[in-house]
């Protein structure tokens, strides 16, 4: 499972799952963009099957019945793409896109996490990757939401590895910088 998929590093990421993986779920907010790449995907590997979800992920009923379909399924593969940013001053930022930010960057990241990762365990395999970012290493004044969430991300997914140390699953935390 891919979320952000419609573009960017997400989109990056299906690309080259694409030519290893068997079934790739594709998850983003737009359906047009998640076909788009589901055509070129299978014209690259004709035995791929890609399923497409797509999710408003800032939308907690939606982020909720996503995991809710997956919590029995065998993904061995999850990647929390998906994030939101903004910039400016959080004492004149619109609260909507704060909490934006907190809940695609921190609450679906983490519902998606708990609803597969109790299976991964159970098959004793899996892999879990956490996009996050050099952002989170510090506070930086002009994006400290963004910022704030993605230290959450770091820090969730050190945790996460350390309490699944020796299941053959593996937490991973990328921290790219600005894209």
């Amino acid at each position: 499972m891919v979320t952000g998929a419609s573009a960017g590093i997400g989109r990056e990421l299906a690309r080259q799952l694409a030519t290893r993986a068997k079934l790739l779920l594709l998850v983003a907010r737009r359906r047009d963009r998640l076909e788009q790449l589901r055509t070129e995907l299978v014209a690259r590997n004709p035995a791929l099957r890609v399923e497409i979800r797509p999710t408003d992920l800032s939308n907690l009923e939606q982020t909720m019945q996503l995991a809710a379909l997956f919590t029995n399924e065998p993904i061995d593969f999850l990647i929390n793409n998906a994030g939101v940013g903004d910039h400016g001053s959080f004492a004149t930022a619109d609260p909507i896109h704060v909490n934006e930010q907190v809940l695609v960057n921190v609450l679906a990241l983490t519902a998606l996490t708990r609803a597969l990762l109790p299976r991964m365990i159970a098959q004793k395999r899996g892999a879990i990757l956490n996009v996050s970012s050099s952002a989170g290493f510090l506070p930086l004044p002009g994006i400290a939401a963004y910022a704030a969430t993605k230290a959450y991300v770091t820090s969730f997914s050190e945790a996460i590895r350390a309490e699944t140390r020796g299941c053959d699953i593996t937490v991973t935390a990328l921290c790219p910088g600005p894209v």
